[in-house]
């Protein structure tokens, strides 16, 4: 009898000592457990924090980077891209070529300048209403007159929308956001016109004619001798201008003078700012010397003068340049009176053209357009 007990007395303890190895077995497992399952939480998290790390470094942060400050008011690398969707969306309906060399920087300005405006014209009693936004919006993108005919004004009204809606699809902007740029483009024009009430509508004007060649020596020399003996004695406008229409059809190198015989018509002074010291105090007949081409070094070009009128009404479009002219020059004086950031570096111009190219293709810098 006492051996069955000690029996079952070491068989109990046997089972008492496999469920403690069990236990402690099964303690070091849930731990191994807990442990793995923390590891694998913590990577997984890792991995999701980088994940949302690089969704707000490409995606979120970039867009919201200041790239200009007028007084109080910033831009950012978003902004500047919705204006020059709008930019490109003109582009493209002309028919043009985008470049992001040129209009990129082109943005930039006119961010500042636009800013400036907006600032500075309740001073000058300028503003824009609702009403005026929604007919400038409108005159644009609804359906011409012709096209409305026989139409229902609700089937007018929903083509409008469709249009309208499709076009800010294109720039990638918001109705507010566009409407906010036209206001700003309704506000320059408007102190535009009021800055330009200056430019007179009568002025000194000289009859320009102007032939571009390539720098040549004896052809130069050929040109001068076939437009001096072509002339003559006869010092006429009439016989100037047909004696110059017959020299560029034989010597120019520039389309758009071949086109127009090298008339560029009557011109006052800040026309051709670039080139008035080269023709304006020009005798009536005389020849200018030779005169670099600022667009093309490989050009070189000649003036002459047929006419010269002291009192001269302006043609309008040339009153529309002055205009714009003396706008440029309000705004140069103006950009004194505030305080102004504006920068574009190398990453910033990459990322924005990046952006743009997802919309439209666009010709990078340095390159020509196909």
């Amino acid at each position: 009898m006492v051996d069955k007990a000690e029996d079952v007395s070491r068989e109990g303890a046997r089972r008492e000592d496999s469920r403690w190895l069990s236990s402690r077995v099964s303690g070091k497992q849930r731990r191994r457990q807990r442990l793995a399952i923390g590891i694998i939480g913590t990577l997984l998290l890792v991995v999701v924090g980088i994940v949302v790390a690089g969704y707000v470094i490409i995606f979120v942060l970039p867009p919201r980077v200041q790239v200009v400050r007028v007084d109080d008011v910033s831009y950012t690398r978003g902004d500047m891209v919705k204006l020059l969707r709008v930019r490109q969306a003109i582009v493209r309906a002309t028919g043009g070529q985008f470049d992001s060399s040129e209009d990129v920087f082109m943005a930039l300005q006119i961010v500042v300048e636009n800013e400036i405006v907006a600032q500075v014209a309740p001073r000058f009693g300028i503003s824009v209403t609702r009403q005026e936004l929604d007919d400038a919006i409108r005159s644009i993108m609804a359906p011409t007159v012709f096209d409305s005919q026989g139409k229902a004004d609700d089937q007018v009204e929903r083509e409008f929308r469709e249009r309208y809606g499709s076009y800010l699809n294109s720039i990638q902007a918001s109705e507010s956001e566009h409407r906010d740029l036209v206001r700003n483009s309704i506000l320059r024009d408007r102190v535009r016109q009021l800055v330009g009430d200056q430019v007179p509508m009568v002025a000194e004007q000289v009859r320009v004619h102007r032939i571009a060649m390539f720098p040549k020596e004896d052809e130069v020399d050929i040109m001068q001798t076939k437009l001096e003996d072509a002339i003559g004695e006869d010092k006429s406008p009439e016989n100037i201008r047909a004696a110059f229409k017959s020299i560029t059809k034989e010597f120019s190198r520039d389309p758009q003078s071949a086109q127009n015989r090298g008339d560029l018509g009557w011109v006052p002074l800040g026309i051709y700012d670039e080139y008035d010291y080269a023709f304006f105090d020009l005798e009536v007949g005389e020849l200018s010397t030779a005169v670099p081409n600022r667009d093309d070094p490989s050009q070189t070009y000649f003036f002459m003068v047929s006419e010269r009128s002291v009192t001269r009404a302006l043609d309008p479009a040339n009153v529309d340049i002055l205009k714009t002219r003396a706008l440029q020059d309000w705004l140069n004086e103006e950009r004194a009176n505030h305080d102004i950031f504006a920068a574009i570096d190398s990453s910033i111009y990459a990322w924005m053209t990046e952006q743009l190219r997802i919309t439209y293709p666009v010709t990078p810098a340095g390159q020509q357009a196909p």
